[in-house]
């Protein structure tokens, strides 16, 4: 396989065997490793910024490196496709659907429509910083009730989650949950949501490249699992949609679903349109995924750090009571006035790596990059981290130094090397809202709450769960109110 990978001008890699190709060296580097990205580190560092890989059946698999080869990468068109593997068809019912797995006119037309959509609704406006300021306040009681009991608390970011998702929530189904009151149906498509995020991996499931096996060991592959949590949030979505067909206001909807349904009927009546049931129900689960994913884990994974470094979270708290004291609500126009806390959240999303990768991409003709030819329908993987915690930029990667952030004049820089939300027209489009939920969930519990381990309770690893995305640590957490 060398000798072909030369004569063809094919990146470097490992050789493999047949069939599985390198499936087995991943699985046994995994087994040393742990994270599939750190695989990929390790896999850079031996072959460079360009490596191929084979995943069954020849199917090539190109990991991408550093940070001039990830901006190349994401910056050209002809890379901007995604895979239509089996594990993608299966999470939205059969075909590639939905924002995230897709791509082609179909993708377009979505995008524009949500992007378009979601401004009409008051994404960026300052009703929207309303909205999160009050669920925020919601969060902020229902934390204060925690903090009042006796024993650790470990159920701090399921509370994170309901709170990051509801003012979102409210914009694509314009309805609006309580914090403080059961939702139980709400909670079991969150919790099939992380568990279908934690199972999978970039790399994808054996039955993504050898999906005859799932009729030989459905169970031990993970398919019938992995069905079963598919068809329940598709279920749940799809009487969602039921419901505001049957109930919408015709004149001015104002909401996603209602607003695109409308579309729905009005692009049918010329000629069929992409705009559907399905491709709304994957739509709808799509940004479900995304407001809540790598905003929760990230907030996550600030408690985590915070918890651990003490000298850190004093910073803050220092910083917010100068600025704000205890009882003014941290607004966005704040934002430029608290530098430590941006440069702390800079820092956790350098180096907690939610989103360690960029989602896969797919070559969609054949051509080259860095010299080497990439065939066509190839899987490209950009490999985010490699950027985060390069050493010749950051000099001290694996220490958690927001200082980094922070210039002579004590202000907050922005520094390019963090490309948490990717780059190109891939760039993640709910990009504006994330940073700005980030901002102020985090400003307000610092505010109000200081966070430590519980006594006789170990540190967290603050590497995280390996997942699609790198979800945060178990955390046993004693809160207390600061007065």
């Amino acid at each position: 396989m060398i000798d072909r990978k030369r004569s063809e001008n094919l990146p470097p890699g490992p050789p493999g065997l047949p069939i599985i190709g390198n499936m087995w060296d991943i699985k046994s580097l995994l087994k040393k490793i742990r994270f599939h990205v750190r695989v990929w580190c390790y896999l850079a560092e031996i072959y460079g910024p360009v490596v191929h890989l084979k995943l069954g059946f020849g199917q090539s698999f190109i990991i991408v490196s550093g940070r001039n080869a990830v901006i190349e990468m994401l910056s050209r068109t002809e890379f901007d496709g995604r895979p239509n593997n089996f594990e993608i068809r299966l999470r939205t019912g059969g075909e590639r659907r939905g924002l995230i797995f897709n791509d082609g006119d179909v993708w377009s037309e979505h995008r524009r429509f949500t992007v378009k959509t979601l401004k009409h609704l008051g994404f960026d406006k300052t009703n929207m910083e309303d909205m999160i300021l009050d669920d925020t306040v919601s969060l902020l009681k229902m934390i204060e009730k925690l903090a009042d009991k006796n024993g650790p608390i470990t159920e701090i970011y399921d509370l994170v989650s309901i709170a990051v998702i509801a003012s979102f929530w409210f914009l694509i189904t314009g309805s609006k949950f309580q914090l403080d009151q059961e939702n139980p149906k709400l909670k079991e498509v969150i919790a099939i949501m992380k568990e279908n995020v934690k199972g999978y991996n970039t790399a994808g499931r054996i039955i993504n490249y050898l999906p005859f096996l799932r009729y030989i060991f459905p169970s031990l592959t993970g398919y019938t699992q992995i069905q079963e949590r598919h068809n329940r949030m598709w279920l749940y979505f799809k009487k969602m949609i039921r419901r505001h067909d049957e109930t919408k206001i015709q004149n001015e909807p104002t909401n996603l679903i209602d607003i695109y349904l409308n579309e729905m009927k009005t692009k049918n009546l010329s000629s069929p349109s992409c705009f559907n049931d399905e491709n709304l129900i994957a739509l709808i689960r799509d940004l479900f995924v995304a407001s809540i994913e790598t905003t929760t884990n990230t907030i996550g994974f600030v408690i985590a750090f915070l918890s651990v470094k003490q000298d850190i979270q004093k910073k803050i708290h220092d910083e917010l009571d100068d600025v704000l004291g205890k009882d003014i609500l941290p607004r966005l126009a704040n934002r430029n006035r608290l530098p430590y806390l941006q440069a702390t959240l800079a820092e956790v999303a350098r180096m907690g790596n939610v989103g360690p990768t960029s989602v896969p991409h797919r070559a969609i003709n054949d051509t080259t990059l860095l010299g080497y030819n990439i065939k066509k329908d190839s899987t490209m993987l950009a490999n985010l981290m490699s950027v985060h915690m390069d050493k010749n930029h950051w000099g001290d990667p694996n220490v958690f130094r927001p200082e980094r952030f922070i210039n002579e004049n004590g202000e907050y820089c922005d520094d390019p090397w963090i490309m948490t939300f990717g780059l190109g027209r891939r760039r993640c489009p709910g990009e504006i809202l994330a940073k700005n939920i980030l901002f102020l969930v985090t400003a307000c519990m610092l505010q109000k709450f200081y966070f430590a381990i519980a006594p006789g309770y170990p540190e967290p690893n603050l590497s995280g769960i390996d997942g699609f995305t790198i979800s945060p640590p178990p955390i046993n957490l004693v809160v207390k109110k600061r007065i």
